[in-house]
Order: structure tokens, then sequence, then C-alpha cells
């Protein structure tokens, strides 16, 4: 008779089976479609997906869409350089760049000694603020650095990495991504890419492929990703990737602004929705 017995798999090995694949993958590929529409990761929003349809644990989940972004935000910076290759801001992106491989381990080492929740109740606030200023009810709020950025100016450099920094400190502390700082940063900072979002939203999805990219490759270092599920989303995921660049220049720039504001409330109730459950854990182990 042979031998029916499994083969010993590694103790951290998880055979995945996704519970729902099709709204999985129709749920990917909308996500993928608001992120080069928006100049977003989107990751926070694919993590849900994976984690209740895709039947991975939250570290896999998290691991496992940011995989997926980094190819999605990847594609979708190509098709932008084929669409409109002057709408990105290459030297502030390179910045911001930089300023998120800093803030990142910053973040990481302030997990460890300031109250979570604490965090996530401020940034909610935060972002309900730029939500309210994208969609123009502070009338009277104007440009903090400048008409439009110059990268041959001190001030250019200095905001560029300041709000890499900002975006790499969230991305460790929150679980978002980069771009829901980038975009509303360099709307707020510079009155012509509050003029001209699409500007703000092609150089945010510059920014986002390295830093994705980078932070796939340390997750796949320590085995976290499921690629498995990859090229089972993928496809879907990509088609809707291209639409949403071109999309991005069917709409009008307002409308653009408008979503995006709505995509900031949404994860500021996300944000509000996890520091009560932290506060709660964190109350129930003191009891």
């Amino acid at each position: 008779m042979g031998n029916s017995k499994q083969p010993d798999l590694p103790p951290d090995t998880v055979v995945v089976r996704p519970r729902k694949p099709v709204p999985l993958i129709i749920g990917a590929a909308f996500v993928s479609f608001a992120s080069t529409l928006l100049g977003i990761g989107g990751g926070a929003l694919v993590v849900p997906l994976l984690a209740t349809w895709g039947g991975t644990r939250l570290k896999r989940s998290v691991a496992t869409s940011l995989a997926l972004i980094a190819v999605v935000v990847t594609v979708g910076l190509v098709v932008q350089v084929w669409r409109a290759p002057e709408d990105i801001l290459w030297g502030e992106a390179g910045l911001i760049v930089a300023g998120a491989f800093v803030g990142a381990p910053i973040g990481r080492w302030l997990l460890k000694i300031i109250p979570r929740a604490v965090f996530r109740y401020v940034l909610a606030v935060f972002l309900i603020l730029v939500a309210i200023r994208m969609i123009g009810l502070v009338p009277n709020a104007t440009h903090l650095v400048g008409d439009s950025p110059d990268i041959g100016l001190p001030a250019t450099w200095i905001f560029a990495f300041v709000v890499g920094f900002i975006a790499g400190l969230s991305s460790t502390l929150f679980g978002i991504g980069g771009g829901i700082v980038i975009v509303p940063a360099l709307t707020i900072g510079y009155s012509e890419l509050a003029e001209h979002f699409n500007i703000a939203r092609a150089t945010s999805l510059a920014a986002i492929v390295p830093i994705s990219v980078w932070g796939t490759f340390l997750h796949a270092r320590k085995g976290n990703v499921e690629f498995k599920l990859i090229p089972m989303l993928l496809p879907l995921s990509l088609v809707f990737a291209v639409g949403g660049v071109i999309a991005a220049y069917w709409l009008h720039a307002e409308y653009l602004t408008v979503v995006f504001a709505v995509v900031l409330a949404v994860m500021a109730v996300k944000l509000v929705m996890e520091a009560r459950s932290i506060a709660k854990e964190d109350k129930a182990k003191r009891v």
C-alpha cells in the first residue's frame, strides 16, 4: 500500500484556499483602479479583502497586499509615462522616497514607546481636516510652500523630504499607504498642484513604486507573502490599474479631488475604529 501521509510542511507554512475567490478578485481589481486613479497605494484596502475573503492571516494579508500593489502601481506608472510623462515631478518624487526610507524605521521605533490608539485618533482628525480642505470647505486656505514646486529651491527639497518622512512614518505606524499622505500634502503645499490634481497623483505614483517594491522585498525575505494568490488576483487588477490612469484624464480635477476626500474620510473612520479596538484590548489587559 502506498504511503498516504502528507509531506511535512514548515511550521510557518499555511496552505491558503480563498474562501470567496470571485469577490476577492473583483475587490482587488477595484482597489487597483482606485490606486492608479488617485495615486494611492491601496494596500490598506486590500488587506481586509485578503483577510475576509482570502482566508489569510493579518501579517500575510499585509505582505501579500503590498506585493500586489507593488506590481499594480508599477504598471500604472508605466502607463502614466506613456500617457503624460510631463505630469511626473521626478525630482520631488525622489526626495519623497528618500524621506519615506528614513521615516519608516523611525515609525517602527515609535510603535514600541507611544500608545497606538492616540496616534490613530490624531491622524484621523488630520485626515478629516485635509478632506475638508480638499473639497473646498475652507475657501481661504492657501498654499503652504509656493505656487509650484521648484527643485532648485531649498524649500522644495525640505518640503518633499518631510512629506516622504511623514508618509514612511504613517505607513509603519498605521499601516496606510504613503499616497494617502503624499497626494493631499502636495495639493496643500502648492496652489498649482491643487488646481492640477493629476500632477500630484502622478508624482505620488512615481514615489510609491520604489517604496512598495522595497516593502515587498522585506516581507518576502521573511516569507510573509502568499505568492500563490498573486497570479489569481493580478490579471484583472492590472486591467483596472491601466483603466485608472486613463480615467484620471477623463475626469475633471474637481471630481478626483472630491473622490480623494471621500477616501480620506473612510480611512479616518477606519483609524478611529482601530483606535477604539486597541483601547478596549489595552483596557482588558489591565483588568
